[in-house]
Protein backbone atom coordinates (compact mmCIF):
# COMPACT_ATOMS: atom_id res chain seq x y z
CA UNK A 1 0.00 0.00 0.00
CA UNK A 2 1.38 3.21 -1.03
CA UNK A 3 2.29 6.12 1.60
CA UNK A 4 -0.73 8.21 0.16
CA UNK A 5 -3.40 5.31 0.49
CA UNK A 6 -2.40 3.96 3.55
CA UNK A 7 -3.54 7.73 4.95
CA UNK A 8 -6.55 8.18 3.46
CA UNK A 9 -7.52 4.26 4.88
CA UNK A 10 -6.17 5.74 8.41
CA UNK A 11 -8.75 8.82 8.01
CA UNK A 12 -11.94 7.23 7.15
CA UNK A 13 -11.65 8.76 3.93
CA UNK A 14 -10.64 5.64 0.90
CA UNK A 15 -13.46 3.36 2.28
CA UNK A 16 -16.23 5.53 1.98
CA UNK A 17 -16.09 7.24 5.87
CA UNK A 18 -15.73 11.18 6.28
CA UNK A 19 -14.85 12.71 9.97
CA UNK A 20 -17.14 15.06 11.01
CA UNK A 21 -16.18 15.66 14.47
CA UNK A 22 -14.11 14.15 17.87
CA UNK A 23 -14.98 14.11 21.17
CA UNK A 24 -12.86 15.54 23.97
CA UNK A 25 -12.30 15.13 27.18
CA UNK A 26 -15.00 14.79 29.72
CA UNK A 27 -16.98 18.07 31.45
CA UNK A 28 -18.01 17.49 34.81
CA UNK A 29 -19.25 14.65 36.93
CA UNK A 30 -22.58 13.56 34.33
CA UNK A 31 -20.57 11.92 31.61
CA UNK A 32 -21.10 15.27 29.80
CA UNK A 33 -17.77 15.26 27.04
CA UNK A 34 -16.50 17.94 25.35
CA UNK A 35 -17.15 17.81 20.95
CA UNK A 36 -15.32 19.97 18.11
CA UNK A 37 -17.27 19.92 15.48
CA UNK A 38 -15.88 19.52 11.55
CA UNK A 39 -18.52 20.64 9.50
CA UNK A 40 -18.71 24.09 7.73
CA UNK A 41 -21.80 24.47 9.96
CA UNK A 42 -20.46 23.57 13.13
CA UNK A 43 -24.08 22.45 14.28
CA UNK A 44 -24.49 19.76 10.87
CA UNK A 45 -22.83 17.53 13.31
CA UNK A 46 -25.89 17.35 15.46
CA UNK A 47 -28.22 16.68 12.41
CA UNK A 48 -26.59 13.08 11.52
CA UNK A 49 -28.47 9.93 12.20
CA UNK A 50 -26.06 7.34 11.15
CA UNK A 51 -22.88 8.49 13.57
CA UNK A 52 -20.08 6.65 14.03
CA UNK A 53 -17.70 6.13 16.59
CA UNK A 54 -14.77 4.47 13.77
CA UNK A 55 -15.40 4.26 9.61
CA UNK A 56 -18.02 1.35 10.02
CA UNK A 57 -18.03 1.39 13.72
CA UNK A 58 -20.78 1.17 16.62
CA UNK A 59 -23.09 3.65 16.39
CA UNK A 60 -23.13 6.34 18.79
CA UNK A 61 -25.74 9.05 19.89
CA UNK A 62 -25.12 12.49 20.99
CA UNK A 63 -27.13 15.68 21.94
CA UNK A 64 -25.94 18.77 22.80
CA UNK A 65 -26.16 20.35 26.10
CA UNK A 66 -24.54 23.59 25.58
CA UNK A 67 -22.06 25.60 22.92
CA UNK A 68 -18.66 26.29 24.86
CA UNK A 69 -16.12 28.76 23.34
CA UNK A 70 -14.90 26.86 20.14
CA UNK A 71 -16.23 23.53 21.54
CA UNK A 72 -19.92 21.93 22.29
CA UNK A 73 -20.80 20.07 25.38
CA UNK A 74 -22.77 17.01 24.74
CA UNK A 75 -24.23 13.88 26.22
CA UNK A 76 -23.68 10.43 24.57
CA UNK A 77 -26.64 7.89 24.87
CA UNK A 78 -25.39 5.18 27.59
CA UNK A 79 -22.63 7.56 29.42
CA UNK A 80 -23.60 8.35 32.92
CA UNK A 81 -20.73 9.50 34.70
CA UNK A 82 -17.09 11.16 34.09
CA UNK A 83 -15.25 7.45 34.38
CA UNK A 84 -17.31 6.08 31.34
CA UNK A 85 -17.19 9.45 29.68
CA UNK A 86 -13.09 9.44 30.05
CA UNK A 87 -12.96 6.09 27.91
CA UNK A 88 -14.35 8.17 24.45
CA UNK A 89 -11.74 11.32 24.58
CA UNK A 90 -10.22 11.43 21.23
CA UNK A 91 -12.77 9.18 19.85
CA UNK A 92 -13.38 10.33 15.80
CA UNK A 93 -16.85 10.62 14.59
CA UNK A 94 -18.06 9.19 11.61
CA UNK A 95 -20.44 9.62 8.62
CA UNK A 96 -21.00 7.54 5.56
CA UNK A 97 -19.94 9.64 2.64
CA UNK A 98 -22.46 9.15 0.39
CA UNK A 99 -24.77 11.01 3.40
CA UNK A 100 -22.80 14.21 2.68
CA UNK A 101 -22.42 13.77 -1.04
CA UNK A 102 -26.76 14.63 -1.39
CA UNK A 103 -25.90 18.42 0.15
CA UNK A 104 -22.81 19.40 -1.73
CA UNK A 105 -22.92 20.37 -5.49
CA UNK A 106 -20.27 18.55 -8.01
CA UNK A 107 -17.54 20.70 -8.23
CA UNK A 108 -17.43 20.61 -4.22
CA UNK A 109 -15.31 19.07 -2.29
CA UNK A 110 -14.53 17.96 1.45
CA UNK A 111 -11.21 18.46 3.28
CA UNK A 112 -10.70 14.96 4.03
CA UNK A 113 -10.97 14.28 0.25
CA UNK A 114 -7.77 16.22 0.00
CA UNK A 115 -6.03 13.51 2.40
CA UNK A 116 -3.91 11.45 0.17
CA UNK A 117 -3.53 13.28 -2.71
CA UNK A 118 -0.16 13.33 -4.42
CA UNK A 119 1.16 17.10 -4.49
CA UNK A 120 2.92 18.70 -7.34
CA UNK A 121 4.58 22.31 -8.39
CA UNK A 122 3.11 24.53 -11.28
CA UNK A 123 5.44 22.77 -13.50
CA UNK A 124 4.89 19.01 -12.78
CA UNK A 125 7.40 18.44 -10.43
CA UNK A 126 6.85 16.11 -7.79
CA UNK A 127 6.77 17.09 -4.00
CA UNK A 128 5.17 14.16 -2.49
CA UNK A 129 1.82 13.43 -0.77
CA UNK A 130 -0.96 15.32 1.10
CA UNK A 131 -1.21 13.65 4.76
CA UNK A 132 -3.51 15.56 7.07
CA UNK A 133 -5.28 18.87 7.00
CA UNK A 134 -4.74 20.78 10.12
CA UNK A 135 -5.72 23.55 11.59
CA UNK A 136 -4.03 25.37 14.47
CA UNK A 137 -6.58 27.85 15.05
CA UNK A 138 -5.86 30.53 12.68
CA UNK A 139 -7.04 28.91 8.85
CA UNK A 140 -6.52 25.32 7.21
CA UNK A 141 -3.49 24.15 6.15
CA UNK A 142 -2.24 21.50 4.00
CA UNK A 143 -0.01 19.20 5.82
CA UNK A 144 2.60 17.94 2.78
CA UNK A 145 4.93 14.90 3.52
CA UNK A 146 7.76 16.13 1.17
CA UNK A 147 9.69 13.18 -0.90
CA UNK A 148 12.92 15.17 -0.24
CA UNK A 149 13.81 17.16 2.59
CA UNK A 150 13.98 21.20 2.58
CA UNK A 151 16.68 22.78 4.69
CA UNK A 152 14.72 24.47 7.58
CA UNK A 153 11.81 22.56 6.98
CA UNK A 154 12.46 19.11 6.90
CA UNK A 155 9.99 16.96 5.25
CA UNK A 156 7.02 18.15 6.36
CA UNK A 157 5.40 21.00 5.06
CA UNK A 158 2.13 22.78 6.52
CA UNK A 159 0.87 25.32 3.28
CA UNK A 160 -2.44 27.89 4.07
CA UNK A 161 -4.99 26.32 1.87
CA UNK A 162 -5.53 29.72 -0.24
CA UNK A 163 -5.80 29.75 -3.89
CA UNK A 164 -2.47 31.36 -3.99
CA UNK A 165 -0.46 28.72 -2.76
CA UNK A 166 -2.84 25.58 -3.72
CA UNK A 167 -3.96 27.26 -7.05
CA UNK A 168 -5.56 23.75 -8.24
CA UNK A 169 -7.29 20.67 -6.98
CA UNK A 170 -8.15 17.68 -9.41
CA UNK A 171 -9.38 15.01 -7.38
CA UNK A 172 -10.24 12.33 -10.86
CA UNK A 173 -6.74 12.81 -11.04
CA UNK A 174 -5.61 12.00 -7.74
CA UNK A 175 -3.88 15.13 -7.61
CA UNK A 176 -3.35 18.75 -6.02
CA UNK A 177 -1.39 21.79 -7.14
CA UNK A 178 0.80 23.81 -5.33
CA UNK A 179 2.62 27.23 -5.43
CA UNK A 180 5.96 25.90 -4.43
CA UNK A 181 8.40 28.78 -5.13
CA UNK A 182 5.78 31.25 -3.60
CA UNK A 183 4.97 29.58 -0.65
CA UNK A 184 8.77 29.16 0.11
CA UNK A 185 9.27 32.41 -0.53
CA UNK A 186 7.03 33.43 2.70
CA UNK A 187 9.11 31.04 4.65
CA UNK A 188 12.61 32.74 4.17
CA UNK A 189 10.82 36.08 4.94
CA UNK A 190 9.50 34.68 8.08
CA UNK A 191 12.71 32.72 9.13
CA UNK A 192 14.69 36.19 8.10
CA UNK A 193 12.23 38.23 10.21
CA UNK A 194 12.74 36.16 13.25
CA UNK A 195 16.48 36.39 12.97
CA UNK A 196 16.53 40.10 13.12
CA UNK A 197 13.97 39.83 16.02
CA UNK A 198 16.33 37.91 18.12
CA UNK A 199 19.27 39.86 16.86
CA UNK A 200 17.95 42.76 18.49
CA UNK A 201 17.20 41.31 21.73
Amino acid sequence: MSNSRNERVQQGVEDGWVCVGALGASHGVRGELRLRSFTDDEETVFQFSDLRKRPNGAAIKIKKVRKHKDDFIVRVDGIENREDAQTLKSTKLYVPREVLDDVIDEDEFYLADLIGLNAIDEAGNWLGFVRAVENFGSEDLIEVVLDEPVKGLGRFAFIPFRKVFIPTIDLKADRLVVNWADWLKTQVIATAEEQEKSGKK
